[in-house]
């Protein structure tokens, strides 16, 4: 079977962080998000592939490379001026036999490979026309799933979840296996959620494959403090790298991944799960905790303390500086002594808890989007988002979104 992979959305809703980047090109431990997606569908045994690609697509064709030449067939279609999920499956039409079943794929969603395996068990042990994988309502909205009968089969599908009480229960998971003439029914109904309603009308046995455990559709930057925790999940032992060079003097405990040539200075601290990526420095006295990701090539300065965040790639961070509950994109510059405030609370300064799609946050801090520099001892307030090629200057409180 061959999988159709879609790569091809423009990210809006992840800026600053895709300004200069496809968001399913963002890494989480050293991979890109697409690259999950793909490891996870050649664990099922698929090695034939399209990649629908769109805006910044070039960096994805750069990414594919190493597959092909491992011999895994991988052909990369540029979406080009046909819009939406709908016209990203229209632009691969011709790489797919109308005969042959196919493997639809997302790649923005995070999921361990087993979510694909059960996917293709689903499709194979019911003798389906097709499979959905589903998940719980509340992770995201895609589309409700009315009604599923006692054998797994899909009985009816709504556009939108339902907000009046009736028995939908699951929304689409971002994948699934479709019958090759997918193909002419979208081109007719042009709506991807119509065309799945028509092939239940039409009688065509879809099953439903439910899944229960980790699974994300990584959309806005505040995914990724879900997506690095997630990616924590399945794993059971930390792992550093023999090039690793780690002071006598420091101290690493828990579940802690730290890549090809870091180097751990003096007194540093690295409590996991965190991930630490190839090339990287942690200065003297820092204290790194608490599900923190931090890409390649960063450098993290004196007594620096990092919670609970992703840091891109080819990020310095300055002395004394404190980074909590956020996501800092690539080559950020940090001077010293610069604070994310990441406590929320109400107008009345008491605590809250937010909710984003289903998962409850207690902490959020800031969003700081790629080449972006902030002055030392620059304060930035809870939830405040900071885009590409900002200057904050020293001493500034940011309290209001700079895009």
């Amino acid at each position: 079977m061959k999988a159709l992979v879609l790569a091809g959305g423009s990210g809006k809703e992840m800026y600053p962080l895709s300004e200069y980047s496809p968001k399913t090109m963002l890494k989480i431990h050293g991979k890109p998000i697409l690259e999950y997606v793909l490891c996870g569908l050649l664990e099922t045994g698929i090695e034939e592939f399209v990649i629908v690609i769109g805006y910044l697509g070039e960096k994805i064709g750069e990414m594919v490379e190493p597959f092909r030449q491992k011999g895994i067939n991988i052909q990369v279609i540029n979406q080009k001026d046909q819009k939406g999920i709908e016209g990203a499956i229209l632009a691969a039409r011709s790489a797919f036999s109308e005969k042959d079943s196919f493997l639809l794929a997302y790649g923005d969603i995070l999921a361990p490979p087993l979510f694909y395996h059960h996917l293709m068990n689903s499709y194979v042990n019911t003798a389906a026309d097709g499979a959905v994988a589903v998940t719980l309502v509340g992770k995201s909205a895609e589309f409700g799933i009315a009604s599923i009968d006692e054998r797994g089969f899909i009985q009816e599908i709504l556009p939108t979840v339902p907000d009046n009480g009736s028995e939908a229960s699951y929304i689409f998971a971002g994948a699934s296996i479709l019958p090759g003439e997918f193909f002419e029914y979208l081109a007719e109904e042009q709506a991807f959620t119509a065309t799945l309603v028509r092939l239940v009308k039409e009688q065509r046995r879809l099953c439903a494959s439910v899944w229960q455990k980790e699974w994300l559709d990584v959309g806005y930057p505040w995914d990724l403090l879900a997506a690095n925790q997630d990616a924590f999940s399945n794993l059971e032992h930390a792992r550093i790298h023999n090039t690793a060079k780690i002071s006598p003097s420091a101290y690493i405990s828990g579940l802690a991944l730290i890549e090809e040539n870091v180097i751990v200075d003096h007194n540093a601290v690295i409590v996991g799960p965190c991930f630490i990526g190839k090339n990287s420095y942690i200065g003297t006295n820092t204290l790194i905790r608490d599900f923190t990701c931090i890409e390649e090539n960063c450098v993290i300065g004196y007594s620096v303390e990092i919670k609970n965040s992703v840091i891109q790639s080819d990020v310095k961070i300055g002395r004394l500086s404190y980074i909590g509950d956020s996501v800092v994109g690539q080559n950020v510059r940090l001077g010293s002594g610069v604070t994310t405030m990441n406590v929320l609370t109400d107008v009345n300064q008491k605590p809250i808890t937010k909710e984003i799609k289903g998962r409850s946050y207690q902490k959020l801090g800031s969003v700081i989007g790629p080449n972006s520099t902030i002055g030392s001892n620059a304060v930035i307030l809870p939830e405040v988002i900071i885009g590409a090629d900002k200057h904050i200057p020293s001493g500034s409180v940011v309290e209001e979104n700079i895009i």
